[in-house]
């Protein structure tokens, strides 16, 4: 008799699940969706347009929006997309998403706030940017472009799941290098270099020598350990007058690895 009690609470359970149903379908249609209109999203994509300038970065908050990603994709270079750090950039515009906040923007000060039904577009001045001398990205392969970055550049995407426009390396045991001519001395080589998600992640192959030379003398080494930390080099070059920087990759494992680097010649602020 007890078995009997039990699939007839069943059945009556299985009677509820409609009501359940709709009762969602009625929740979905009565509150109010968070994502803003074609309409909202096409406005605040001309306030960008409206006050960006060059040396601006414009960043969406939160960065998993793909609708802003769609309705700002004019506004936001790739080589801003694959951005190391926002040390270069004089202001920052973010697209602000129901009142979310972009990492990149705290703790800066506040210029100006426009608010487009659920979208607000702030902008903040950085404090201060970087003097770049020469950047070894947009002078790979002697600057030319194509496809919307600098020749010879690609995007990887590290452990963290962020890209990243690098100039590529294939690591082998025997050097592989790229060497750029008359780059200023008086200066900083400030860079960052990494290794492609799917081989940091599962740990294939070896640790990654990065070593750099000025006028055939050595300057400095990174080594890039598989799913290590991604920290910035600085190398204080502060010599008179141009010459050639070289960058020098080896590794011990030649399993095939995506690996990059991203550098340029500064002073001013740090990364």
């Amino acid at each position: 008799m007890a078995q009997k009690g039990n699939l007839n609470r069943i059945h009556w359970l299985w009677l509820l699940v409609p009501a359940v149903v709709a009762a969602e379908v009625f929740l979905q249609w009565s509150i109010p969706r968070a994502d803003p209109s074609k309409e909202e999203w096409v406005e605040a994509a001309q306030a960008v347009i409206d006050q960006k300038q060059d040396g601006d970065l414009v960043v969406i908050a939160p960065s998993w929006a793909t609708q802003g990603r769609i309705y700002l994709k004019p506004v936001i270079a790739l080589r801003d997309f694959g951005r190391f750090e926002t040390s270069t950039y004089d202001r920052i515009i973010e697209v602000s998403l129901n009142g979310e906040r972009a990492p990149e923007t705290e703790g800066l000060a506040l210029e100006s706030e426009q608010d487009i039904g659920r979208i607000s577009v702030r902008r903040y001045r950085t404090g201060g940017s970087a003097k770049i001398l020469f950047d070894f990205l947009d002078q790979t392969y002697s600057g030319k472009k194509g496809r919307g970055r600098p020749r010879g550049t690609v995007i990887i995407i590290d452990h963290w799941f962020n890209p990243r426009l690098v100039v590529p390396f294939k690591p082998k045991k025997t050097p592989t290098s790229k060497t750029y001519k008359n780059v200023p001395l008086n200066g900083v080589i400030h860079g960052y270099a990494v290794i492609g998600y799917r081989e940091g992640r599962f740990n294939k192959g070896g640790p990654i020598k990065l070593e750099i030379f000025v006028d055939d003398e050595k300057v400095g080494e990174q080594m890039i350990n598989n799913f290590g930390p991604l920290e910035p080099f600085d190398i204080p070059i502060n010599r008179e007058g141009t010459g050639t920087v070289r960058f020098q990759v080896t590794s011990d494992s030649h399993f095939k690895r995506r690996f990059g680097f991203a550098a340029d010649m500064r002073v001013g602020a740090p990364g």
